[in-house]
């Protein structure tokens, strides 16, 4: 009878030992799965860090923006001559406070201004000279155009053409994620990225969305890779108003991810706790009846 008790206990406490091995490797496959090479993830946040040398016969010139539809902007308007009050009634719409108004106006975010909006036709209307084609062309080209049809109404006219809403969406592991905004209005993927704080450490340095609406409506889509100092020679290095920018998230942030949403890694410290409280019991009766 003695042997055969001692037999028993001995199955137990192999089989004890068996469970705590398998709860060890288990332990170390789940922590060692969010682990990458050191020299792989060092890579990781290194800006630039491809192609550098390319860099010293690279050149790339920022081309002035376009406007497009649903672009704000800020006119002001003044004569040549000492007689002002003939411009006074095409700067109304650039007073105000933010706020919304009729008329081919729209609001500015609170930025204080109102502005003129560039219509889904394209085109802005002014008090006066009505629609005045706007879409597609450059500040430079609007201006000309403008200034053609201001010169029955105003002497000498000069004009001053500024952006209020030159902005992109900053989606995704971004610290700083929503709209940014340019007064410079030529932003780059640089620029968006500095000013929104930078990347968080779970984003994907080589392989960010750039998402773009096109003239006609249509969406554009094209992948970056900021570890590559060849972005600085990408034709899409330059943004655009309303572009938008998604950080994809790395392996890590996709790991955890799955942790958190997964039945077994939500309750895998309830097992292992359940587990734990087991070996000890076990051990502890052994103990007892030696």
């Amino acid at each position: 009878m003695y042997a055969l008790r001692s037999d028993v206990f001995f199955i137990f406490y192999r089989n004890i030992f068996s469970l705590k091995y398998i709860l060890f490797w288990v332990v170390l496959a789940v922590l060692g799965s969010g682990c990458k090479p050191a020299k792989e993830t060092m890579s990781d946040f290194r800006y630039f860090d491809q192609n550098l040398d390319t860099l010293n016969t690279m050149i790339k010139k920022l081309e002035e923006p376009r406007l497009k539809v649903n672009d704000i902007l800020n006119v002001n308007i003044s004569s040549g001559s000492l007689n002002q009050e003939q411009t006074e009634v095409f700067n109304l719409m650039n007073m105000g406070a933010g706020g919304g108004a009729g008329g081919g106006a729209g609001g500015a975010g609170g930025m204080g201004l109102i502005g003129y909006l560039v219509d889904y036709d394209g085109t802005i209307t002014f008090p006066l000279i009505g629609k005045v084609p706007a879409a597609g062309l450059t500040k430079r080209q609007f201006t000309d155009t403008l200034t053609l049809r201001l010169e029955p109404f105003v002497k000498n006219p000069v004009m001053n053409i500024r952006f209020i809403n030159f902005r992109v969406l900053m989606m995704g592991e971004i610290q700083q994620a929503g709209w940014q905004t340019f007064s410079n209005e030529r932003a780059t993927i640089v620029d968006a990225i500095g000013q929104a704080g930078g990347l968080t450490d779970l984003g994907m340095r080589e392989n960010i969305l750039l998402i773009r609406e096109l003239p006609d409506g249509r969406r554009e889509h094209h992948r970056l890779n900021i570890n590559d100092a060849r972005i600085f020679g990408s034709p899409y290095y330059q943004l655009q108003q309303n572009d938008i920018v998604y950080v994809l998230p790395n392996d890590t942030r996709l790991i955890q991810y799955q942790r958190q949403n997964s039945p077994f890694f939500r309750d895998f410290p309830l097992y292992a706790g359940i587990i734990t409280s087991l070996l000890a019991f076990g051990t502890l009766i052994i103990a007892l009846l030696r």
